[in-house]
């Protein structure tokens, strides 16, 4: 892989951890998700109609794209309601190639080799370790495999590893730039929902304006660092996917995992922070390892 690559790759896996740490941050996930995918959308804009679908099998896969990124937001932001940026951003990004893996196993007959099978393995080691307090602490993993938390990190993996398989097929059919800015600006219409009910309004109000003055520039700022952080790591990935393997790509990534669980620890003063780092570096080495031999 070329270092040109290997740079863009480490600044948005950066970004993207960042644009977690600041919804991690929001006081309504949900809301705090709308206006970044709102944002984001009005600026893409321009893209969208350069890059407009041309036939029914691509808006399709744009709108399934779309609404599968709405749940996955839905199922994040409650996972960061109930749990750690340094325990749920691992267990999510981390578990959705043992998704993707099964489902090439069971739809499509693959088998990984044994180069992927110790990735595999590799992966759940650290899934496993993240939820320790401590090392001597080892069966509470399974105790505690119940907690709301982690079991909405886990439904986010399942929905990467299911757009992300959409998203295989749909960048076929429309340039990637512009497919980008459809499924965000499917996803906010899908989750504009929230505006029909009272509650969720108030909230998505609050979320940029109650409070004081300041209060309210430092929320709109964070939106808008969010929005930009997660539209510029993926244009980073593209540039990369220029330069570099495809299946390279998507495993560098992931060094990100490493990085969120450090914005964890370091910024929100999580819980055992040496074991969770530990066990997010073994699973970017067990994406790598599933990557290597493919």
């Amino acid at each position: 892989m070329q270092p040109t690559s290997l740079a863009l790759l480490f600044i948005a896996a950066f970004l993207h951890a960042t644009a977690n740490a600041l919804m991690k941050g929001a006081r309504d996930k949900l809301a705090f998700t709308w206006w970044m995918l709102a944002l984001s959308s009005v600026f893409g804009i321009p893209l969208m109609v350069a890059g407009w679908p041309q036939d029914a099998e691509a808006w399709t896969l744009v709108v399934v794209s779309g609404l599968l990124e709405a749940i996955y937001f839905i199922a994040l932001s409650r996972a960061y309601s109930y749990g750690d940026l340094s325990q749920v951003y691992p267990i999510a990004r981390g578990s959705a190639p043992l998704f993707i893996v099964a489902w090439a196993g069971l739809f499509l007959h693959e088998r990984p080799s044994a180069a992927g099978m110790c990735g595999v393995l590799t992966i759940v080691a650290g899934l496993y370790l993240i939820n320790l307090p401590s090392l001597g602490d080892w069966k509470r993993p399974l105790s505690h495999i119940r907690e709301p938390a982690q079991r909405w990190a886990l439904l986010t993996g399942v929905l990467i590893s299911a757009y992300a398989t959409v998203d295989k097929v749909g960048v076929a059919h429309v340039e990637p730039v512009p497919y980008l800015f459809l499924i965000m600006a499917v996803g906010c219409l899908a989750l504009a929902g929230q505006w029909l009910h009272a509650g969720r309004r108030r909230a998505l109000l609050d979320e940029i304006g109650k409070g004081t003055r300041q209060f309210a520039r430092s929320a709109r700022l964070r939106i808008v660092l969010a929005a930009a952080f997660g539209s510029v790591a993926y244009l980073l990935v593209l540039l990369a996917l220029r330069l570099s393997a495809v299946g390279y790509i998507g495993a560098v990534r992931e060094v990100s995992i490493v990085i969120g669980a450090w914005m964890g620890v370091r910024f929100f003063a999580e819980r055992s922070g040496g074991v969770r780092i530990v066990a997010s570096s073994l699973v970017v080495l067990g994406i790598l390892l599933i990557a290597f031999a493919g």
